[in-house]
């Protein structure tokens, strides 16, 4: 009993330090910390005017708006009738999002299924070239991503134009995620869909059976951890992260949109309460299988001892502590766009992502699961929730190198 409580205590410590972080958002668990006016039910909001619906594409004759159930969403019909699917504005849920001169709301044109077609800038008092440069470097990005995709996409800012191109990629991230949540009242599944949200939960299963029940098969492991990169990661697009992390902490989450994920947590979670530490690190995160494969390839080693080992965790606390401080700090959220578990999103990724997933790859040649022993923060956060006792700590004489994890 009191290993369980110590482990109960590990997870609400760590729980409070994601709490914190996300407290400079304003929010917590989807709640304002302050009040905040906005009147989604005001029909104040103007509609797209002729040069935004050319923006738009929806300029062609017979085509034209019907207002919608909310005062921010405009039906999209053609001359016949037919709904072509949906305009929304930001202008209700971005009062708040300014960039260079003010704020700058805009329009998003969905089709029937729910996907970006195109988005249109409306009245704002930014500098014409440069946000006219901002525009072009990131609002196409959106163009055929669904609303749930489009709200976790992750956009750099243009250099030249950072104020008004980060107001706009928050515009559009909040725009959608308001858009996708008025639309899972009536249609409630995951992001990902049932049929992938099955096959992560069969991954996941799989891959408790191998390690608990099947460890030290080699063909077993090297099973697993191709699944869990090709299912997880790039099929599905499921993985832990900080940022999902303090996402969820800040504006909550609705569980059956976010349930496959919900599941990878889960059993991060739960398996350490049967002596299965460690287990989402080393049975299931795709970015840490995707490390272990490419370390098993015959390229030479260089040796590193159990002290150095021990080092690299400790710099991986530092790497979280560090990272941490500059969230608390509110300098540091752009940060959390770099984890490299994102760069499995391969549409949507910034390049600078996947640069740094590929350079770790790359150094998992030689040094096995480098991001991992040295840098991941998640796993830093996983560790920090896993009670370990004193007599643990001494007894843990070694550390287990990755392409040994099966015995």
């Amino acid at each position: 009993m009191k290993r369980i409580l110590e482990h109960l205590l590990s997870l609400l410590t760590v729980f409070l330090l994601l709490c914190s972080v996300a407290v400079w958002s304003g929010k917590l668990l989807g709640h304002p910390l302050k009040p905040v006016h906005t009147d989604t039910s005001a029909p104040a909001f103007a509609a797209p005017d002729e040069a935004q619906l050319k923006s738009l594409g929806l300029d062609a004759k017979g085509i034209g708006l019907t207002p919608g159930d909310s005062a921010w969403v405009w039906t999209v019909v053609d001359g016949a009738g037919e709904r072509l699917g949906h305009v929304v504005s930001s202008a209700p849920f971005t009062a708040d999002i300014e960039g260079f001169a003010g704020t700058t709301p805009l329009y998003i044109y969905l089709d029937a299924e729910g996907r970006v077609v195109r988005s249109a800038a409306a009245e704002n008092a930014e500098t014409p070239d440069f946000f006219a440069s901002a525009w072009e470097g990131t609002a196409p990005k959106w163009n055929g991503l669904s609303a749930e995709e489009g709200a976790a996409l992750k956009v750099d800012a243009v250099s030249g134009a950072t104020y008004s191109s980060q107001a706009i990629v928050r515009n559009m991230q909040r725009t959608l995620a308001a858009y996708a949540a008025s639309r899972s009242n009536d249609v409630r599944q995951p992001a990902i869909g049932w049929g992938r949200t099955a096959a992560v939960a069969a991954v996941l299963l799989l891959g408790i059976v191998a390690a608990w029940k099947l460890r030290g098969r080699r063909w077993v492991r090297l099973g697993v951890l191709a699944l869990n990169v090709a299912v997880l990661g790039f099929w599905c697009g499921q993985f832990l992260s900080l940022s999902l992390l303090r996402g969820w902490v800040s504006g909550g989450l609705d569980p059956v949109v976010y349930l496959p994920t919900l599941l990878m947590l889960l059993v991060a979670l739960v398996l350490p309460f049967f002596g299965r530490k460690r287990h989402y690190c080393t049975w299931v995160c795709p970015y840490g299988s995707a490390q272990e494969l490419v370390g098993r390839l015959p390229f030479p080693k260089i040796p590193c001892s159990a002290k150095v080992y021990r080092l690299m965790r400790r710099v991986r606390m530092a790497v979280l502590c560090a990272l941490l401080f500059l969230l608390w700090s509110d300098l540091g959220l752009f940060l959390l766009d770099y984890e490299p578990f994102s760069a499995f999103l391969v549409q949507t990724a910034p390049t600078a992502v996947t640069v740094l997933a590929g350079a770790f790859l790359v150094a998992s040649l030689f040094v096995p699961q480098l991001w991992c022993k040295s840098c991941c923060p998640v796993g830093a956060l996983l560790d920090l929730s896993e009670e370990e006792t004193n007599g643990e700590k001494e007894n843990r004489k070694t550390v287990n190198k990755p392409h040994n994890t099966a015995k």
